[in-house]
C-alpha cells in the first residue's frame, strides 16, 4: 500500500492492514516511520484467505497511527488497473482449478545429505476436471526453490500421476529468513484439455511446512 501525508502535521504511522469484504482478515503489518505533511511511503500488507462470494471492493486501509489513545484510521483504499480484483479473481479461479485438479505435495523426512535438495513428490489426482490435465510449471517462494522433470500430463483415462521433484533452499540470509511473508506460497500451472495453463498454488499442510522448515534450518546451517 501507499500511504501519503496529505495533511500540515507529521504523522508516525505504526501499522498497517487491509479491510477488504472480498478476503479474510490477516494479521496487520507493523511499520513505525514518520511521514512529514506531503511525505509518502510503500508499505506490504498481508491479505487473507479469499472470499469468492464476495467482490472486494469497497476496500480500506486500516492505518495505526502513534498519538496516544488514537484508534487505528481507516481509509478508502484507491487501487488503481483493479489490482485487488485480479488478486482476488486470480485466487478464486485458483481454489476452482484446485477442485477440479486436487494436488498434493510430499515431501521426504530429511534429504540424503545435510546440503543437499529434498526429494518430493507432487501427486496429481482426477477431481471434476476431464480430458487430459497437463502440469506445466511450478514455482517456489522467496525462500525455497522447486524444480521438476515437467511438463508431465495425466491422460484421459488416467486417475493419478505422480511428479518427482526437489525443493531446494533458495535463500539463507537472515534478512530474507526473518521477513518472508508467505514462503509456503508455491506456484503451479496446470491446463486442463485444450484450455491455456491456469494458476494455482501446491498446498503445503502443517506437517508439511514443519518439514520444510527443519529442512531450510539443516540446510542453511550445512551451508554457511
Amino acid at each position: 500500500m501507499r500511504i501519503a501525508n496529505t495533511g500540515g502535521e507529521p504523522v508516525t504511522v505504526t501499522s498497517v492492514a487491509l479491510d477488504s469484504p472480498g478476503f479474510e482478515a490477516a494479521p496487520e503489518t507493523g511499520r513505525v516511520v514518520e511521514l512529514g505533511p506531503g511525505n509518502r511511503i510503500d508499505v506490504e500488507a498481508e491479505y487473507g484467505a479469499v472470499r469468492c462470494d464476495t467482490r472486494p471492493d469497497p476496500a480500506y486501509a486500516v492505518i495505526g497511527v502513534a498519538d496516544q489513545g488514537a484508534s487505528p484510521v481507516r481509509v478508502p483504499l484507491a487501487t488503481p488497473y483493479d489490482v485487488l480484483g485480479r488478486i482476488h479473481d486470480g485466487d478464486c479461479a485458483a481454489e476452482e482449478l484446485a477442485r477440479a485438479v486436487p494436488v498434493t505435495l510430499i515431501p521426504a523426512a530429511a534429504p540424503p545429505e545435510p546440503a543437499a535438495p529434498l526429494p518430493a513428490r507432487l501427486v496429481v489426482s482426477r477431481g471434476t476436471a476431464s480430458g487430459d490435465v497437463r502440469v506445466d510449471e511450478i514455482g517456489g517462494s522467496v525462500l525455497y526453490a522447486l524444480r521438476g522433470a515437467l511438463p508431465a500430463t495425466m491422460r484421459a483415462d488416467e486417475d493419478r500421476l505422480s511428479v518427482d521433484i526437489t525443493i531446494d533452499a533458495a535463500r539463507c540470509d537472515p534478512h530474507a529468513l526473518a521477513e518472508a511473508k508467505k514462503p509456503f506460497v508455491f506456484p503451479l500451472w496446470i491446463a486442463v484439455g485444450s484450455s491455456a495453463p491456469e494458476y494455482s498454488r501446491i498446498p503445503v499442510s502443517a506437517e508439511n511446512r514443519r518439514i520444510l522448515t527443519n529442512y531450510l534450518t539443516t540446510t542453511c546451517d550445512a551451508r554457511r
